[in-house]
């Protein structure tokens, strides 16, 4: 099976490490690739190191060149912090033949990958998971009046005027047709013959874009409802604990289904994902440190070390 990564020097650790959870937790060898944007000697001599430690044990691991040229607007226009490496999904069909899985590099996992590659997408070119954190836009967020709105005002606008031009860029509101670019299921050859593919990674049609989510809007408003709903155990956002205790006040919009699959989530994760700033792989407060997501992290990463002889903090 083929697990894809992204990813620029700032992340080839965490995605060893993340590529070494999927290993570890796998019924059947791996084969990685790592497609990495201007990576230097000691990043591949870090991935060299992987392969050597693990590769007995069948693990196989590759590295491609990403040539992030197509996206230099992109990469000069935007203060996001996704590097240009992060829009590999746009290319990926490009690249790669069959079915793979592409991972962000901030992601463990605790499940046996196979299970995917073994998901009936139904016809559909891709499966993914909804998007806990946009869920939510189902309700009066765009209305509601808020604290800022009376304190902050010109905060408060502008911020209100980009969710509307983020909405009117998506084409719809995304609620749990929405999915996380984070953990995909693609069938390049399928997206390869749809219709969107060829203006998939259109600088044009990606610009509108820019200053949000880049390659998961992007990817959405090329596949509306034309997408396979992954179990939502497959991608799992660390504060999902919290998003259950709040199910009645803010998620109160959401579907039986969707309710269910969170409470699965939160009991048995198959996957964490670590968006947004606090990487497990960071010196975090302590508080943090003791959310279930980052214990998870902790032992994996404590072995990687041992096994590899690298050091990620």
């Amino acid at each position: 099976m083929q697990v894809i990564y992204g990813v620029d020097s700032r992340y080839v650790l965490p995605a060893l490490v993340s590529a070494y959870s999927a290993h570890c937790h796998a019924s059947h060898p791996l084969d990685i690739t790592i497609f990495g944007d201007r990576l230097n000697d000691q990043d591949r001599g870090h991935i060299q190191r992987v392969r050597d430690a693990c590769g007995g044990g069948g693990l196989a691991i590759s590295v491609r060149d990403f040539d992030p040229s197509a996206f230099s607007e992109y990469t000069t226009a935007t203060r996001t912090g996704f590097p240009a490496a992060s829009l590999v999904p746009l290319v990926l069909p490009r690249l790669v033949d069959g079915r793979c899985l592409f991972l962000d590099a901030d992601t463990l996992v605790l499940g046996d990958v196979h299970e995917l590659l073994s998901f009936d997408l139904g016809g559909l070119p891709l499966g993914a998971c909804p998007d806990i954190g946009q869920t939510t836009l189902l309700d009066d967020r765009f209305l509601r009046v808020r604290m800022s709105d009376i304190f902050r005002p010109t905060y408060a606008r502008r911020k209100r005027e980009a969710q509307f031009n983020r909405v009117l860029n998506l084409g719809f509101l995304p609620g749990e047709d929405y999915f996380n670019s984070g953990v995909l299921l693609m069938d390049c050859a399928a997206i390869r013959s749809d219709p969107s593919f060829e203006s998939l990674s259109d600088i044009e049609r990606l610009r509108p874009h820019f200053h949000f989510m880049p390659d998961q809007d992007r990817l959405n408003e090329a596949f509306r409802g034309r997408w396979a709903k992954l179990p939502l155990k497959w991608n799992v956002r660390p504060g999902v604990h919290a998003d259950v205790g709040r199910r009645r006040r803010k998620f109160r919009y959401a579907s039986t289904t969707f309710l269910a699959q969170m409470d699965e989530a939160a009991e048995s994760p198959h996957l964490w994902h670590y968006m947004g700033g606090k990487k497990p792989w960071k010196k975090l407060w302590g508080y943090v440190q003791r959310r279930p997501a980052f214990r998870d992290y902790a032992p994996l990463l404590k072995e990687f070390e041992a096994t590899t002889g690298l050091k990620v903090l």
